[in-house]
């Protein structure tokens, strides 16, 4: 189950695990992305189900997991990438701004870690909860006070959750992944210089390579 597959890394999530073999209930908010995204992993001959659906509650957490045991019979991973931001400086971030982010982010990969790691310890198998974290969330970044504090409490539940997890063999762990997706282009100081990039099919420039991780010198870039 990979929430926020519809485009970008967790699309690239999907189509790997897919090609690895699992079969992939593939989520995102857009209901038409999710279903085109699953459509493309079932045309490459691999097994894919669209699941719908803003992840944030518990309603939404407990119907993805209700999928994956419905179309497949079982859960064994969960990759929580969805993802959503409302960059502001501190000043000017309004409730909604923060709270946005805090509910997509931070509640959405708990309450559908809560909801997965319920039905594997049914199971009684183990599994795998992979929960996607960001540099932000490691050293902050200017305008994010929302996502990087929810990207770093992110890394605090992996910690936490893998204690609590061993006994039942569930592992969990958080991934900080650099990619330049539909995301990242929404960050002002990235837009430009992502969308000259994909126009020239030149490397990413020094700096954003330097301090951001963000591509390499050598193949052209691609936005996920």
């Amino acid at each position: 189950m990979v929430t926020g597959a519809g485009r970008g890394l967790g699309r690239a999530y999907a189509e790997a695990l897919a090609g690895a073999g699992a079969a992939v209930v593939v989520n995102d908010a857009d209901a038409a992305t999710a279903a085109e995204a699953a459509a493309a992993i079932r045309e490459a001959g691999g097994r894919a189900v669209a699941a719908p659906g803003a992840v944030g509650g518990t309603e939404v957490a407990e119907s993805l997991v209700a999928t994956a045991v419905a179309e497949f019979g079982r859960l064994d991973v969960l990759v929580t990438n969805a993802g959503v931001l409302r960059d502001r400086v501190l000043w000017k971030m309004s409730d909604d701004d923060f709270d946005t982010v805090i509910d997509v982010h931070l509640r959405g990969t708990f309450s559908c870690a809560r909801a997965a790691a319920t039905r594997m310890r049914e199971q009684g198998e183990g599994g795998r909860l992979i929960l996607i974290s960001s540099p932000a969330g490691q050293r902050g970044n200017f305008g994010q006070t929302n996502y990087a504090a929810a990207k770093a409490g992110i890394v605090a539940m992996a910690r936490t959750w893998a204690m609590e997890l061993a006994r039942a063999h569930i592992t969990v762990n958080a991934v900080v992944p650099v990619a330049a997706t539909e995301m990242t282009r929404t960050i002002p100081a990235f837009a430009p210089v992502l969308e000259e990039a994909e126009r020239t099919g030149a490397p990413l420039p020094g700096w954003l390579r330097r301090d951001e991780g963000l591509g390499w010198q050598g193949p052209p870039a691609t936005i996920l």
